[in-house]
C-alpha cells in the first residue's frame, strides 16, 4: 500500500497546491497527517479540500487545529480522524494521537500525555502506523540543529511498544528519517525544506520511504 504523509499545512494555498501534483505523480491510496492541517481560525477551507481528495485521508491534530474542529471532521466523507483504537486498512493498523504541547526546547503531546499514551496498545501488533503531531525525542526532532525537542514520554513508549512506522511534524526545521529502536520515524512536514514523504508499507517488511523535497521528480 502507498501512503502520502504530510504534516503542517496550515491550511496554506500553496500546500494544498503541492498536494494536488503530489497526488497526481505518485498516486497514493491514502494520506495520512499528523496535524497542524489547520491554523487556527483558518480551517474551513481547508477542511473541505482535504473532504474532496480522491482518496481516503487520515488525521491528528496538531497544536493549531483546534478541538472544535473534530465534530467538522466527524461529518465529513473522507476524513478520518486517528484515535488509540487501531483502524485496520489492508491488514495495516492506523493508532493515533492528537495535540502537541510546545514548550521551550520541549514538547509534550498534551498535559496529560502520560495518561494519553498509556491508552494506546503496548506492544503494537506488528505493521501498525503511529501517527502523532510531535516527533518522539530523539528522532526527526532537532531545533537549531543541535536541541532534541521531542517528547521523552513518546520516545518511552515507541520503544516499548515498537510500531513499524510513527510518522510526525511539528519540528519544521527536522524534516526527515531516522530509526529510533525498531521503528522508522519520519518527520513529514510540508511546512520547511520537504513536501511530506510517500511511503510504500508492504506486510512484514520495513517501510520504504521516499522524502520528497520542493518539485521532486518523479523515481
Amino acid at each position: 500500500m502507498r501512503i502520502y504523509a504530510v504534516a503542517d499545512i496550515h491550511g496554506t494555498p500553496e500546500h494544498m497546491e503541492s498536494i494536488y501534483r503530489i497526488l497526481d505523480q505518485y498516486h497514493p491510496e491514502l494520506i495520512v497527517i499528523p496535524g497542524d492541517m489547520t491554523h487556527f481560525f483558518n480551517w474551513s477551507t481547508v477542511l473541505s479540500q482535504l473532504d474532496s481528495l480522491p482518496v481516503p485521508v487520515l488525521v491528528v491534530r496538531g497544536n493549531t487545529d483546534f478541538k472544535r474542529i473534530e465534530p467538522r471532521i466527524q461529518k465529513a466523507a473522507n476524513i478520518k480522524l486517528l484515535t488509540e483504537t487501531p483502524l485496520q486498512i489492508r491488514g495495516f493498523s492506523f493508532v493515533g494521537v492528537s495535540g502537541t504541547l510546545p514548550l521551550p526546547f520541549a514538547n509534550r503531546i498534551c498535559l496529560n500525555e502520560k495518561k494519553r499514551i498509556a491508552a494506546l496498545p503496548c506492544p503494537m501488533a506488528p505493521d501498525t502506523v503511529l501517527v502523532v503531531h510531535t516527533p518522539p525525542k530523539g528522532a526527526c526532532d532537532l531545533v537549531v540543529k543541535k536541541i532534541h525537542a521531542g517528547s521523552l514520554n513518546l520516545a518511552r513508549f515507541i520503544k516499548a511498544a515498537a510500531p513499524s512506522l510513527v510518522l510526525c511534524g511539528h519540528i519544521h526545521e527536522d524534516f526527515g528519517l531516522k530509526t529510533l529502536h525498531q521503528s522508522t520515524v519520519v518527520n513529514c512536514a510540508i511546512e520547511g525544506p520537504g513536501s511530506g514523504a510517500v511511503i510504500d508499507l508492504e506486510k512484514n517488511e520495513c517501510p520504504r520511504v521516499n522524502l520528497l523535497q520542493p518539485e521532486t521528480p518523479q523515481r
